[in-house]
């Protein structure tokens, strides 16, 4: 905040001083920006003191009061345009200051020899006067930031409340609500901005009552915060179950005091349980698609996921690689060890090689990760100075703590993941082969989404449903054109601009369906293709599937006049894959 946000305040205070005073009052922020003034040095607020703010200037800096008693002939006016032709007869200026900043400058000036006269007769005191005024603004200042701070943080505090997804409701010391939350609006099924009925507060609370002779918060408010309770709460005519806990606020004294009431749906709670259960059990199920690369590739990861032998995820922007990482890591013996998590293209050398391995002070994210699991993306951009020490670091496997004089063995499980060709960086001589062979013992090939298109529309389905639930919509479906549209599409930036796709119509739809009115105007007019997959006209028959599909890129590529090797790009898999695919269903004729 600056002083020119209190510039109202600011300015009738300037009013007040030179009417005391008969004087003129000028303030200047720091930036010497006149924010208020009076007679002949009003008409200038809101304009910057170019060429005329040496004496301002000399305050801001010093933080002390200056005394101008011959303008123009000051040596502070040297550079000033006015001079030895300055209409000034005197200043006195002193510093604006809060909590050890300069805030900006108050003068008292003279523009007749009586207010000469009047300024420099006991100017001790007026220097202790102005001195108290710049107080007095730094004071108004002071407020204000402190109003802003509370208004914000009561805006934070209502915004975060809003969207937690628990029921909230503030309860005073007469047991009465004085806010709740949409969440506690919606399990207590009120019209929005409807507070409950005293009765159905006391319904909540029942459960937490332990002295049946004491006042009705009383009886709750001595102890401390309870433990959760279900209950049956009449509203609106009917009967809900409620998962509650209450929280009382101890301020001191021995009076009552107000309380927070958490409420929650019991069957949400044993659904979320649930799933999180199954999800523990089916592993990288959670990793949408049935497509054969897809099935594919979820089998590799169940074989590998307790492997210690470090994986490469090989594939395009967008295609998920850090979310299957961190499947890995949520599915493997690690999970309960660090993941830790570097982008290499993001860092500059000297950056990435002390967030990699620290210093003497100072362990480096290697060490953190010791035990669990250290993902670093866009590997491919790691300098060749780092490459080296990553790969002494590999093969040494022992890590030099900062502070312990002996070394520590290494235990880290490596994923690195990348959307280039590595095999052809090293031909190149940009990545270095014997780091290549370390990290890649594991290769994986992520495929792009163009090439497992009976999958679009699950994505599109969990990217609707995610993305609606954290608009608060409740948008179920997409319309057949949009699905088809869905379908057409060659998907450059895969998975992640499915996402943005779905979420931008989840923004612009009022409806229960998306429609393609929804959709960016660049995807409204999509060509249609004529077979798009339908997820329900395909075989089961996993290995009849891929070598269709590879099938179907060669010939895509061959009407191209393209070599065959770019049908690897197709497929979202190494050229090394492609060929072995090639020989493994006789396809090389």
């Amino acid at each position: 905040m600056q002083l020119k946000d209190i510039q109202v305040t600011i300015q009738q205070i300037g009013v007040a001083i030179s009417s005391v005073l008969k004087l003129e009052v000028e303030i200047a922020d720091h930036e010497l920006y006149r924010i208020a003034g009076t007679g002949a040095v009003k008409s200038g607020i809101w304009q910057k003191m170019s060429n005329e703010d040496f004496v301002y200037r000399e305050c801001l800096n010093t933080g002390k009061p200056v005394i101008v008693d011959r303008p123009g002939y000051h040596k502070l006016c040297g550079p000033c345009m006015h001079y030895r032709n300055c209409k000034e007869h005197g200043e006195v200026c002193c510093p604006i200051l809060l909590d050890g900043r300069v805030l900006g400058v108050i003068g008292l000036i003279a523009f007749t020899n009586e207010q000469r006269d009047r300024l420099f007769t006991d100017l001790e005191a007026k220097i202790e006067f102005l001195d108290k005024m710049a107080e007095l603004i730094a004071t108004k200042m002071k407020e204000t930031e402190l109003l802003e701070e509370q208004l914000l943080a009561e805006r934070k505090m209502s915004t975060l409340i809003g969207y937690i997804d628990n029921g909230v409701i503030l309860i005073d010391p007469a047991g009465e609500c004085t806010y709740l939350n949409q969440a506690a609006s919606r399990l207590l099924e009120l019209p929005d901005g409807q507070l409950p009925d005293i009765s159905v507060v006391e319904q909540c609370l029942t459960p937490f009552i332990r002295d049946e002779t004491a006042s009705r918060m009383k009886r709750i408010t001595d102890s401390s915060e309870s433990d959760g309770k279900l209950a049956v709460v009449k509203t609106g005519g009917k009967y809900i179950h409620l998962f509650l806990t209450y929280h009382p606020f101890h301020e001191g004294g021995e009076g009552q005091q107000d309380g927070v009431l958490v409420i929650a749906d019991p069957k949400r709670m044993a659904d979320v349980a649930m799933k999180y259960s199954e999800e523990s059990h089916k592993g990288f199920d959670t990793i949408i698609g049935n497509h054969p690369l897809i099935e594919s590739l979820k089998d590799l990861l169940r074989k590998t996921a307790n492997s210690y032998s470090p994986i490469l995820l090989q594939g395009e922007n967008g295609t998920g690689k850090e979310f299957i990482a961190e499947s890995i890591h949520r599915y493997s013996k690690r999970k309960d060890a660090p993941y830790l998590t570097v982008n290499c293209a993001v860092l500059t050398e000297k950056v990435l090689h002390h967030r990699l391995f620290g210093d003497e002070l100072q362990n480096g994210i290697v060490a953190e990760a010791n035990g669990g699991v250290l993902f670093l993306d866009d590997i491919h951009e790691m300098p060749m100075s780092i490459q080296l020490k990553l790969l002494h670091l590999l093969e040494e496997k022992v890590l030099w703590l900062s502070g312990n004089a002996k070394p520590a063995p290494l235990n880290v499980r490596l994923i690195a993941a990348t959307d280039k060709e590595l095999d052809k960086l090293v031909g190149k001589g940009l990545f270095r082969r014997d780091l290549y062979y370390k990290i890649s013992v594991i290769p994986i090939d992520v495929p792009p989404l163009r090439a497992r298109k009976q999958d679009i529309l699950l994505l599109a389905n969990h990217f609707l449903q995610e993305h609606s639930q954290a608009n608060r919509k409740h948008i179920r479906t997409l319309s057949e054109d949009v699905k088809a549209i869905l379908l057409s599409y060659h998907w450059p930036g895969n998975i992640r601009e499915l996402s943005n796709i779905i979420e931008y119509a989840v923004n612009f739809s009022n409806a229960t369906t998306i429609g393609k009115e929804h959709l960016p105007a660049s995807m409204r007019n999509i060509e249609l293709t004529t077979g798009a997959v339908q997820p329900t006209d395909f075989t089961y028959n996993l290995r009849t599937l891929e070598r269709d599909t590879i099938q179907r890129a060669l010939a895509n590529v061959q009407e191209r006049g393209e070599p065959k090797e770019n049908a690897a790009k197709w497929l979202g898999i190494s050229r090394a894959t492609l060929f072995r695919k090639l020989q493994q269903y006789d396809l090389n004729g």
